[in-house]
């Protein structure tokens, strides 16, 4: 069973002024149909290492460390060739000198490089998916698991385990989510599955 916890939202905060007692966050299956648990692919399992802050810190670094800097190096040499042609000089930085690379590796060897370059590290949790028997049953899960969230800010992955109808163990009240806005009903072969972001320590 999910734990019950208290929410701590603004909402819960209002209560608290107004002096009316918050209900206790309590879940219990909302399924009709048969369910069953199945491994995740290894390919949803490594597609859920980085978290989506991950990628627009590496996204960032790319674009303000490699690309930015190499537009400019090449404008810069544009216009220092052109005019050391008009004074026939020689034309600098030619195709394989040493100062015209980009050290992509940079990103992961450098000790001083910006603090939004820094992947953020979170432990993740893996779990069985859960299949549905119907798309019903899934959209139901799906849509109290938003409620949840809205009430309490945080859902576990316990809870989604006791609206499914599975036995769930207690580290499983120890991980969850926070944002649900890409979570997705998807048919599957043998059912329908819920689309969820990776699970994080709440």
């Amino acid at each position: 069973m999910a734990e019950e916890y208290k929410p701590n939202s603004h909402r819960s905060k209002e209560h608290q002024d107004s002096h009316e007692p918050m209900p206790e966050k309590k879940t219990e299956k909302v399924v009709t149909g048969n369910v069953k648990q199945r491994k995740k692919s290894g390919l949803t399992r490594a597609g859920n290492i980085f978290m989506p802050g991950d990628v627009d810190s590496v996204k960032s670094y790319i674009l303000m460390e490699v690309l930015v800097p190499s537009i400019k190096r090449a404008i810069s040499d544009i216009v220092c060739n052109g005019i050391n042609m008009l004074l026939g000089e020689p034309a600098r930085n030619k195709p394989g000198a040493p100062g015209a690379r980009v050290a992509y590796r940079q990103y992961y060897q450098s000790d001083d490089r910006k603090d939004y370059a820094r992947p953020r590290a979170q432990a993740q949790y893996n779990y069985d998916d859960i299949v549905f028997e119907t798309r019903g049953d899934a959209e139901e899960v799906l849509y109290r698991m938003e409620e949840l969230l809205e009430r309490f800010e945080v859902v576990s992955v316990a809870d989604l385990f006791d609206m499914a109808g599975i036995s769930c163990n207690y580290t499983d009240n120890k991980y969850g989510w926070t944002d649900l806005r890409n979570a997705r009903v998807e048919r599957v072969r043998d059912g329908y599955i819920i689309n969820l972001p990776r699970a994080t320590t709440m």
